[in-house]
């Protein structure tokens, strides 16, 4: 169960299409279809979805949550959602972002619109669903769960500006049950490279539920920015277990005082990603801790036990209910529910009078989400009656071990019925009578003589001199020259001008590419940019030196942006950390306030000018 494996590895994934770098021999093309859709009426609201999510289920009281609602199949950002359960929390907006994604000629719109919540009391509260009306149609989302509690884990101890803090979900659990192992990286403090270590214990399974998310919390009365990741631990018996630490390593960057003089203090050097930074390599140990295996109990344990252990729920369905004698139907029995799917297992039905039943692959699907690991298996059969009648399908049952009931329970479907009635009788076809000519030959067989029975709508010729075209027709005169030499001449005159626009535009990016740093530069030297103002600076200076329309710019874009242009990984990386920095004071609301990142910002943009030359 020990293992080391990376924190925070860039993205190494293309962009999407319709966003980021588009080669310049293609630019033209997507553009045209990308407006000839949007020009098209009614296609905005062809397929629209609407999805909401939150990036956690718990949270503390002095916490933040980031709420996003997507808005699928429409660029319409005007559409704003109405999102329901939000009368205890304090709402504010982070920003609204829209996509285009044209993948094989089938254009693809979604807008992402952004929230942060505040909680004002503690309790479990249902969020959502989320509204949207577009067109007269209105469209509904999801709801989630989310519970607040009144404080972050403390203990009343000062842990510093970092440490790692590890969780279970509960103490105990049965065998082959689960447990979700959260690991919590709270840091006052800039660090990289981060790699991490799980514990070792014999016997217990780990497998990591999703991607790690990042936050702002308090602890202690600290705000901390908290990296969390999560774990499902699955014992295979039973037993007390004594978790080790787990161990993240990385390195760590303490803040300077920025009023000293010293060159070796300038904030250039501070930084993580560049080689004289002054970070120093530490590795971090969580708390050690405890988890107690319950035996599955011998008494009430059903004959056949399936050894699924967690909560299933199962349902049938026939389709169609009804057929004719000869013809077939479908049974499809899901099986779904949270536990050690893995084990669901491969149900059968029993035989049945004057029927053939044919089984289909089952397919077994596994959900890992934040709460543990989820998952279902569908089994299909062809039921195939051999005459009419009425055919009673038994119902199909599986037994599991109920952990929240701590108890074993049957899952069973229901009954269905399958009508079969006679199908209808075909006359046999006729076959055409032959014409037939002389009598027989010595072997006794007959020949049939060949007969003309009509004429094609088109003329047979049986000369070629009947293909000769007629004298009228033949070409001549200067007018069919002209004719026959007008589609090169057409071709060479658009291509030379598609290559002098070209040339032409190559040459305006250039200039607009060599004006974009000194813009920048200029911005800054001007007036103290609050971080709205930095932000957009940084974007506007994107776009002018790549030539770019991106209105909105992720930090991850914009790291993909600069990697594509040849711009080195460290640099790249420093961009993405400031960007994501001016978000997270802008989403906090003060984004307003004076912001003293120019100068970190600026050396950045003249780095970056200088890897490019």
């Amino acid at each position: 169960m020990g293992h080391r494996e990376p924190m925070w590895k860039p993205c190494k994934t293309n962009p999407p299409a319709g966003r980021g770098i588009i080669k310049p021999s293609f630019r033209v093309c997507v553009l045209v279809a990308a407006v000839f859709y949007l020009l098209l009426p009614g296609i905005a609201v062809a397929d629209v979805s609407v999805a909401l999510k939150l990036d956690r289920t718990e949270a503390a009281m002095a916490d933040s949550i980031r709420m996003s609602v997507t808005v699928s199949g429409t660029r319409d950002s005007d559409a704003q959602p109405v999102v329901q359960g939000l009368n205890d929390f304090y709402v504010s907006t982070g920003g609204t972002a829209s996509r285009v994604q044209i993948i094989n000629g089938k254009v693809d719109a979604s807008v992402d619109h952004t929230y942060y919540l505040q909680p004002r009391k503690t309790g479990t509260f249902q969020i959502g669903p989320a509204t949207v009306a577009l067109q007269g149609k209105t469209y509904t989302s999801n709801t989630i769960g989310l519970k607040v509690t009144q404080t972050s884990q403390a203990t009343g101890v000062e842990k510093g500006p970092i440490f790692l803090d590890a969780r279970l979900s509960a103490p105990k659990v049965y065998v082959e049950g689960q447990v979700v192992y959260t690991l919590k990286l709270y840091r006052r403090t800039r660090v990289s490279d981060l790699s991490l270590e799980l514990p070792q214990a014999e016997g217990l399974v780990i497998k990591k539920l999703g991607e790690p998310t990042e936050y702002q919390s308090v602890y202690n009365g600290s705000t901390y920015q908290v990296l969390e990741i999560r774990y499902a631990v699955i014992p295979s018996r039973e037993g007390d277990f004594a978790i080790q630490p787990a161990r993240m390593s990385m390195n760590v960057f303490q803040p300077t005082d920025r009023s000293k003089r010293d060159p070796f203090e300038d904030p250039f050097f501070q930084d993580p990603f560049f080689s004289f930074s002054r970070g120093r390599p530490m590795t971090l140990a969580s708390e050690p801790l405890e988890l107690h295996v319950l035996p599955l109990p011998v008494e009430g344990r059903p004959a056949g036990f399936s050894g699924l252990v967690g909560a299933f729920q199962i349902e049938s369905h026939l389709e169609p209910s009804e057929i004719k004698a000869g013809g077939s139907a479908t049974l499809t029995v899901r099986l779904t529910g949270r536990g050690n799917v893995s084990r669901i297992p491969d149900l059968e039905i029993p035989t049945l009078p004057h029927t053939k039943v044919y089984a289909d692959q089952p397919v077994l699907e596994i959900t890992p989400d934040e709460k543990g690991i989820a998952g279902s298996k569908t089994m299909k059969w062809a039921v195939v009656p051999e005459k009419e009648g009425k055919y009673e399908i038994p119902p199909l049952a599986v037994s599991f071990f109920d952990t929240a009931a701590e108890e074993y329970t049957v899952a069973q479907t229901a009954a269905v019925v399958l009508h079969v009635v006679a199908g209808e009788r075909q006359e046999p076809v006729a076959a055409a009578p032959a014409v037939l000519n002389h009598a027989e030959t010595e072997s006794g067989r007959e020949k049939r003589e060949i007969e003309a029975l009509g004429h094609d709508i088109l003329p047979v010729h049986a000369s070629v001199k009947d293909l000769t075209a007629p004298s009228d027709m033949q070409p001549k005169g200067l007018a069919v020259w002209l004719v026959l030499a007008a589609p090169p001449f057409v071709f060479g005159a658009f291509y030379s001008g598609k290559r002098i626009r070209r040339n032409s535009g190559k040459a305006l990016a250039a200039a607009r590419a060599r004006k974009a740093a000194g813009a920048f530069f200029k911005v800054c030297r001007e007036r103290a940019l609050p971080a709205e103002g930095l932000a957009q600076a940084v974007r506007d200076y994107l776009n002018e030196r790549f030539a770019l329309t991106l209105g909105t710019l992720t930090p991850n874009e914009a790291f993909e942006i600069l990697r594509s242009r040849g711009v080195h990984l460290e640099t790249a990386q420093h961009l993405k950390n400031a960007l994501r920095q001016l978000e997270d004071t802008i989403y906090t609301g003060k984004g307003s306030d004076p912001c003293p990142m120019g100068e970190d910002v600026t050396r950045i943009v003249r780095k970056i000018e200088k890897e490019l030359r």
